[in-house]
């Protein structure tokens, strides 16, 4: 059975039972399946707990299943078909992850190899069998190349178009205020609390309830929180009736908290 699957080129749970003697793949710690012609390592998400893993001399082009292993510590790769160092990124969340053995793979051949991938993994404590110096990683974050994202990476991470948003408009929100020649952060936070609260539907706040806080905040706070309403107000006209809906319920469940 063992020769077929290899011969298939697939790596299957049948080859890693009989390799490792585990009882099931939830419980592989090390995987040793070097030079096996092996190609297709997809098994390898289905081992969470894997920690040790050595497939050098073999066919595989992608590091995307090990994305899979969280408590992956070493990882020896050589001499497969990497070609793109782009690849690094899926190892980029396993945060445990300090031994990456790459060298021998067309990807490793590039300029400014190995700096890249320390820039990328700045974790790893030993790459390609060669301890990495805290100088090196130091050298790396100003020196390496940003390696780009491969093409099936994930996009994920929630992007929150809000904050971009106010980073624009920070310096005319800035300019706004001196033009206004606004000197009261407070007076000016009752204001805009106000009209917030009026495109919402709600009733306005007397003066003494905004004013009246219970710790002392810096005028640097205070004109921080400034520019922030100004860009919310300026996020609400953008916004659909859903949305407003939304921001009207945070706004409501804020204020009763205060």
């Amino acid at each position: 059975m063992a020769v077929v699957e290899k011969i298939q080129g697939k790596l299957t749970e049948g080859l890693v039972l009989a390799r490792t003697r585990a009882q099931d793949l939830e419980s592989v710690r090390k995987l040793n399946c070097w030079a096996s012609d092996i190609t297709d390592i997809s098994i390898i998400r289905k081992m969470p707990d894997l920690e040790v893993c050595s497939l050098s001399g073999n066919k595989i082009s992608t590091l995307e299943d090990f994305s899979h292993c969280p408590n992956l510590q070493e990882l020896y790769i050589r001499k497969n078909n990497l070609n793109e160092l782009t690849d690094i990124h899926w190892l980029k969340k396993l945060t445990k992850l300090r031994v990456l053995w790459l060298s021998d793979n067309p990807c490793s051949t590039g300029d400014n190899y190995r700096l890249s991938v320390l820039k990328t993994l700045p974790n790893i404590q030993k790459l390609d069998n060669i301890v990495v110096t805290e100088d090196e990683i130091n050298r790396a974050l100003e020196e390496g190349n940003d390696v780009p994202l491969p093409a099936k990476y994930p996009t994920d991470s929630p992007v929150i178009e809000p904050e971009s948003e106010q980073m624009e408009e920070t310096p005319v929100i800035t300019e706004n205020l001196q033009n206004h020649k606004i000197s009261d952060p407070v007076a000016l936070s009752w204001e805009e609390t106000n009209k917030i609260r009026q495109e919402l539907g709600l009733k306005p706040l007397p003066y003494e309830k905004v004013s009246t806080t219970k710790s002392v905040t810096t005028g640097i706070t205070k004109a921080r929180h400034a520019n922030i309403l100004q860009a919310t107000l300026h996020l609400i006209k953008e916004l659909d009736k859903d949305s407003l809906e939304i921001v009207e319920n945070a706004v409501k469940t804020r204020l009763e908290s205060l």
